[in-house]
């Protein structure tokens, strides 16, 4: 086994451990009233904060790609869903910059498509933080969500999210959810469609990530689908599924 791989296998045990640690504490902490339940609330406690030490550790030995979807908490949740996290602070911008130098330097072509990406470095939705960590997951090409209007992809979206609002996202947190996902992947998170949102319909091909401006609201085209952000049920449901079928 190669260096680089014994990393990624400890990245990935050392992150279980902290999961499973995790979910003991908070399934303790729900019904903890005596002495000794809360004593054992403190070692756990202790023992995730080791765990999250060593993580912290081996994140950083980590290569590239690797590094980039663990610093934003990265979890493919499927074929085209995708959580992640984007701390205090950090503006999308800053984590196109970010998958733009990986990318370039992996396959020697740009990202984000330039004179795209000229036009969000002037907009502030692109280039200001938020005051608190996002955290958000994403549907970036939602099934059988092409050949519909605009009014009858939000009409979709609702009726098959039933436990909870799955709205469309905004092209930023879209074009951050897309970057993740590409550079974690290497797959194109939009499987080669343009992608609906609530401000224009992004689209990723050899010239790199970029945006559709014209009016798309009222007809239906095979090749245009629609993204959501995920109902937190949803979320939680394909996250058991994928425990189960790793035996966990």
């Amino acid at each position: 086994m190669s260096s680089e791989s014994e990393i990624l296998l400890q990245y990935e045990e050392a992150k279980s451990r902290l999961e499973s640690l995790t979910e003991d504490y908070n399934t303790i902490f729900a019904i903890a009233n005596t002495p000794e339940e809360y004593a054992t609330l403190n070692v756990i406690k202790d023992q995730i904060r080791a765990e999250e030490r060593a993580l912290k550790d081996i994140q950083a030995k980590l290569p590239a790609r690797e590094s980039f979807g663990a610093k934003y908490q990265v979890e493919i949740l499927g074929p085209h869903e995708i959580f992640f996290v984007i701390p205090a602070s950090v503006p999308r911008i800053r984590i196109l910059e970010e998958a733009q130098a990986i990318y370039s330097k992996l396959d020697k072509r740009n990202y984000v498509f330039p004179n795209r990406y000229k036009v969000w470095l002037g907009m502030t939705s692109f280039t200001e933080g938020r005051p608190a960590e996002t955290r958000l997951a994403i549907d970036g090409c939602v099934d059988e969500s092409q050949n519909r209007t605009l009014a009858d992809q939000k009409l979709f979206l609702r009726r098959k999210f039933e436990e909870g609002e799955a709205l469309m996202p905004t092209v930023e947190d879209l074009a951050v959810a897309h970057a993740l996902f590409f550079v974690v992947t290497r797959q194109n998170l939009f499987r080669g469609m343009k992608i609906r949102t609530l401000n224009g319909s992004l689209y990723f091909d050899n010239l790199g990530l970029g945006l559709d401006r014209f009016s798309l609201d009222w007809n239906r085209f095979a090749d245009v689908a629609a993204a959501c952000y995920m109902p937190a049920a949803t979320v939680e449901k394909m996250r058991d599924d994928k425990k189960k079928a790793r035996g966990l």
